[in-house]
């Protein structure tokens, strides 16, 4: 019988400081501990997943530091995303083969956690052949993007409760310009908070990361980065990167 999935809440912690914790995991479970999936709240940051260059910001980074916003390179696959108060972001540090997941299935998986907790605040919430993450019909509601390394994930999902949206126009979210989001808030849910959906969280994810469902998908070749057509794809083998085996996804 497999482990439970463990669970920690960091509150508001910036991002740096939640890399720490995501790190400290990440070994822990190497060395054969336990898959924990870390709750976390950031202050205002902007990240630039692996595809992003500066050229995905809109401002200046004189306008950044003016109104509080720490810019950070991240080793997730994607591009430049925001995350602020009122986002909730969970970073599952887990073992993917042992759970029965590829780097698909792993990350539809993320996508289903955010759409069954749309759907606790009463927000129908889909998938999209835009890219991965997940939507409603007024613009994307969550967003994924991981690192697999030596068989570990780590990052993984935000999704948009009462985030300040503004903040997205900084940079082109996900690679494209004028890409429209929005957030339970902007769905009309009230009362909503992300303190409010941490009972929800921590219950769907706690399940849903227990063991891969049957979707019938794996991973594509390592160090790739996953385009929707690769949610179908058989597993393929492919040869460890230098220093371990790596692989990315997100959008």
């Amino acid at each position: 019988m497999r482990a439970p999935i463990a669970w920690r809440w960091l509150g508001r912690r910036a991002y740096e400081s939640a890399l720490a914790v995501q790190e400290a995991c990440w070994r822990a479970r190497r060395a054969g501990g336990y898959d924990t999936c870390i709750a976390v709240e950031h202050p205002p940051t902007i990240t630039l997943g692996r595809r992003a260059t500066r050229s995905e910001l809109r401002v200046s980074d004189a306008v950044l530091a003016a109104r509080g916003i720490a810019c950070v390179a991240a080793e997730r696959g994607g591009w430049a995303t925001y995350h602020g108060p009122g986002q909730l972001v969970l970073y599952p540090i887990v073992a993917l083969a042992a759970r029965g997941f590829g780097v698909a299935s792993f990350v539809c998986t993320l996508e289903q956690i955010m759409i069954e907790l749309a759907a606790e605040a009463g927000v129908v919430a889909r998938r999209d052949p835009r890219g991965h993450g997940v939507w409603t019909e007024h613009g994307k509601l969550g967003a994924v993007g991981i690192r697999v390394r030596d068989g570990v994930s780590l990052h993984g999902l935000a999704l948009n409760v009462t985030t300040d949206l503004d903040a997205f126009a900084l940079i082109r979210p996900c690679g494209v310009t004028g890409l429209p989001v929005t957030s339970l808030a902007a769905e009309g849910v009230r009362p909503v908070s992300v303190a409010r959906l941490l009972p929800a969280a921590e219950a769907i994810a706690r399940r849903a990361l227990a063991a891969a469902p049957p979707f019938g998908v794996d991973a594509p070749p390592l160090d790739a980065d996953l385009p929707r057509s690769a949610s179908l794809v058989r597993p393929q083998p492919a040869p460890p990167a230098r220093g371990g085996s790596m692989a990315e996804a997100g959008i």
